[in-house]
């Protein structure tokens, strides 16, 4: 009897605790397993929100890229920086829009990229600082977390190609931008750099179909073909994307830089002698004696020119 009433008495006060205490354990345990899985798909989510961000802003960069303006005759390059991690150029819509991508200071947490636009020309003072402080009409953060300078790790967000025959440091100055033909742009991105998640990459490459460097013109050596006439060659001249180049001839006087960029790319230069590769002179019996001077400019279907040295001519008794 005794044992069958102690069988009913059910848990003591020790057991009751003890179950208590393994099912906090358990409890806990499984909250600290389910808070991990949580923070971590936070993590991947969050990381896939930057990856998406830089997704967006290569592509937006890219189209603005391929329809890069057409350089002029008053603007040789409408590039104005070329660097790792700062990129200045303008674009070919109707407000001929300058637009920057630049890495602002790198913290713990990685950088951030900036997308600067005016529709104005800019000026030094805009690009002094990544933020700019003031000067563009548009200016945001675009992409944050970005790894591409962080932890003593160094990779470059805009790289460039240029044309075979630049300089192997190209570009190095603001006078190689002409020569760009592709940008690669790079950008490494995490949303926390303390935790297990991955930085993502994200990456696109642009063929500036816009770019145009101007031509040169080169004249040879006068031929003299004959008494009183001589003949002049500028099949010498060349354009470096290899474009079909017009020829302009000039005697006595070359036209001005002011008088070149005043002239629309459809019209004849004022002042122009004969049009064509090659220039025959026939002189008078009375220009023995004396020494003329001739010009050659070259124009290219970009309305980019080139003017060559003066060629002279001293005429011979016939």
């Amino acid at each position: 009897m005794t044992r069958a009433m102690r069988r009913e008495g059910g848990f003591s006060l020790i057991e009751l605790l003890l179950v208590c205490s393994l099912s906090m354990i358990i409890f806990g345990a499984t909250l600290s397993a389910w808070s991990t899985v949580y923070r971590s798909n936070r993590s991947v989510e969050k990381q896939q929100d930057n990856a998406e961000a830089a997704r967006v802003s290569l592509d937006r960069a890219a189209r603005q890229l391929r329809n890069l303006a057409n350089p002029t005759v008053n603007a040789i390059t409408t590039i104005s920086r070329a660097t790792d991690y700062d990129f200045v150029f303008q674009t070919s819509d109707p407000a001929k829009t300058w637009v920057r991508y630049c890495l602002g200071p790198t913290g713990t947490d990685g950088a951030t990229l900036y997308e600067a636009e005016n529709d104005s020309a800019i000026t030094a003072s805009m690009m002094d600082t990544c933020p700019d402080t003031g000067g563009w009409d548009k200016q945001a953060a675009i992409v944050q977390g970005v790894t591409n300078q962080v932890g003593g790790i160094d990779r470059d967000i805009f790289t460039f190609e240029c044309r075979v025959n630049a300089a192997a440091t190209c570009p190095a100055s603001a006078a190689e931008y002409s020569k760009i033909t592709n940008v690669g742009m790079n950008l490494w991105v995490d949303a926390d750099v303390k935790d297990r998640v991955s930085e993502l990459n994200v990456s696109t490459g642009v063929f500036l179909r816009n770019q145009n460097e101007g031509p040169t013109a080169v004249v040879s050596e006068p031929n003299k073909i004959g008494p009183l006439r001589w003949f002049l060659n500028g099949s010498g001249s060349s354009d470096p994307e290899g474009r079909t180049l017009e020829f302009f001839w000039f005697e006595g006087t070359a036209p001005t830089a002011a008088e070149i960029a005043a002239t629309p790319c459809t019209q004849e230069f004022a002042g122009t002698s004969w049009r064509g590769v090659t220039f025959t002179k026939t002189f008078e019996p009375a220009d023995a004696g004396q020494t003329r001077t001739f010009y050659l400019l070259v124009r290219d279907p970009g309305c980019l020119t080139s003017l060559s040295n003066p060629i002279q001519i001293t005429v011979d008794t016939p």
